[in-house]
């Protein structure tokens, strides 16, 4: 049983930290892109929904919720590494 449950938590523990790193970028790459909206970056496009797009002015402040929410997910993530690091060490 213990083989299984390590054979599973190394597994779990390679997924957990791609997922982490891939979300720590996009919370980066989130507020990148809001501030360069703003700056005048023409070729970034935001929008709510499919053909609805977002003002200039507002750029910045989603970008910040979206990154505070994807940072907020990274933590999630990271107490699950946690767990399962610690799951194969015992």
């Amino acid at each position: 049983m213990k083989i299984i449950l390590a054979f599973f938590c190394s597994l779990a523990t390679l997924v957990l930290s791609i997922l982490y790193a891939g979300l720590m970028v996009s919370a980066i790459l989130s507020i990148l892109a809001g501030i360069l909206r703003t700056v005048g970056f023409e070729q970034i496009k935001m929008s709510i929904w499919q053909g609805v797009d977002l003002p200039v002015i507002l750029s910045i402040p989603l970008s910040l919720v979206v990154s505070f929410l994807l940072f907020i997910a990274s933590l999630y993530v990271k107490r699950s590494i946690t767990f399962c690091l610690l799951k194969l060490r015992f």
